[in-house]
């Protein structure tokens, strides 16, 4: 595995190679990283992962400034794991003049984590944009936990007719079902167990719509149940998987989606389901 630190290095080691694989990373690699290495190991042998803390998709600095920051650890990870070039580039280098996103930003970007993290997908969109200039990857990989960030990339993709194919990876759990997640490392001890109670949520959720249940009444008993745990809630909402649409009566393929704090730390969290149809 090569390491590189800047853009210039970059392209003069990409010279001639083709059938790219990205993955964008923010560092602090765990096993959820290592699952999307493995499934990209399966279409092509040349996979370039990145490390970069993007600070334009923060609210606030305490935010960025509390981001894990695990580089060595992440490169031992790393060693054998299969990863052609980990490239990890300074803010300067990425950014060496003010950001400027031509493209329009959808308006599904302004809900759910939109609402609450003001022009945060307009900063993940930006950081993704800059590195397929870069790189011109034929692909990249996306985790599924993150989903909304994914629906928001693959419309970008899309709308704005680049070459790259877009892999979603099912989100990897511990054994007691939390989401693997960076900011996991952030909990205090005698919260890492009660974690994994938003996705138990999101699931007793998403059993009893399926079972006739009102929407916003399994929605109200899920954040209530949460609450009494001492969670504050962001939102937890139930949307379809297409289009993160509010659902209307003929949707039978719908997602649940949560986020929420515990204590000081903001976990996200998603269930797909599909409404079983009568004959």
């Amino acid at each position: 595995m090569k390491i590189i630190k800047s853009s210039l290095e970059l392209k003069v080691n990409l010279n001639k190679i083709e059938n790219i694989l990205l993955i964008p990373t923010m560092g602090n690699l765990h096993e959820g990283h290592i699952s999307l290495i493995k499934e990209a190991k399966k279409i092509s042998k040349n996979i370039i992962l990145t490390i970069f803390v993007n600070p334009i998709q923060f609210n606030s600095k305490n935010d960025l400034n509390s981001y894990p920051r695990t580089l060595n650890q992440d490169i031992n990870l790393l060693k054998e794991s299969g990863v052609s070039i980990l490239f990890t580039p300074s803010v300067k280098d990425i950014y060496p003049k003010n950001p400027n996103l031509s493209y329009k930003m959808p308006l599904i970007s302004n809900e759910l984590c939109g609402k609450s993290r003001k022009d945060h997908f307009k900063g993940v969109i930006t950081i993704i944009d800059k590195l397929f200039n870069l790189i011109m990857p034929s692909y990249a990989i996306f985790g599924k936990k993150d989903y909304q960030q994914l629906y928001l990339i693959k419309k970008f993709v899309f709308e704005t007719k680049l070459p790259i194919n877009i892999i979603e990876a099912p989100t990897i759990r511990n054994k007691n079902n939390l989401a693997l997640s960076s900011r996991n490392n952030l909990l205090v001890k005698n919260d890492i167990d009660k974690a994994a109670n938003l996705y138990k949520q999101l699931k007793i959720c998403a059993e009893s719509i399926s079972k006739g249940k009102k929407i916003y009444d399994a929605e109200l008993i899920a954040k209530q149940n949460l609450i009494k745990e001492g969670w504050k809630i962001d939102y937890f909402e139930t949307r379809t998987q297409t289009d993160l649409k509010k659902p209307s009566y003929n949707d039978l393929k719908l997602i649940i989606l949560g986020a929420a704090f515990l204590g000081k730390v903001r976990l996200i969290d998603n269930i797909e389901f599909c409404i079983p149809t009568t004959n």
